[in-house]
Parts: C-alpha cells; structure tokens; sequence
C-alpha cells in the first residue's frame, strides 16, 4: 500500500492521544486527593501554643490545601491574627488549614 499521498492524515488518531493523556494525567491527580482531617483538640492547643509564644525560631507546618497535605519548614514571618493567617516563606497559610505546627 502506497502512503505517499495521504501525508500526516496517517497519524491523524494519535493527536487525541495527547488530549487523552491530559484527561488521565487529571484522573490520577484527582484520585490522590484525600479528605482533610479533623484537628484533635490537643493538635489544636500545641498550635496555639507556639503561635501565642512564637519568637522567631523554626517550625514546620503540615496543611491541607484542595484536596492534599503540604509541609513547609522555615521561619514564621507574620502572623495575622486578625485573617486568621501565617506567612511563612513567602505563602500565606490559613489557620483552618492547619494539620500540625511543631517547633523544629
């Protein structure tokens, strides 16, 4: 059989390929996703605590953000107690967001 003449019309069905590769790629993401988890009330006093008694030292924040966990390390900016919010490097991270908060 002679392909000479129909060019890239031979490939044509693989470019939904690419488009199905999207698609899959945001069906495993979303799978992944997991529900946030209720804050004990102990999690809760130990974030207040260092929050009230913050000064300066590192600490290590767990929180949960449309669907997943996130950690970051670093130095507390600010804390906004007023938008219920820390900045740490640079993100804002939300008080309802929280999973934990440890000194490290």
């Amino acid at each position: 059989m002679n392909n000479e003449g129909r060019g890239m019309v031979k490939y044509a069905p693989y470019q939904s390929l690419v488009e199905q590769a999207k698609v899959l790629a945001k069906m495993r993401q979303d799978r992944q996703r997991c529900p946030k988890r209720l804050l004990s009330s102990d999690a809760a006093e130990e974030i207040n605590e260092i929050l009230v008694h913050y000064e300066s030292e590192p600490v290590s924040v767990v929180f949960w953000r449309n669907g997943f966990f996130y950690e970051e390390r670093g130095v507390i900016q600010r804390i906004d107690a007023q938008n219920e919010r820390i900045q740490i490097n640079g993100m804002f991270v939300q008080f309802r967001e929280f999973q934990s908060l440890k000194r490290i």
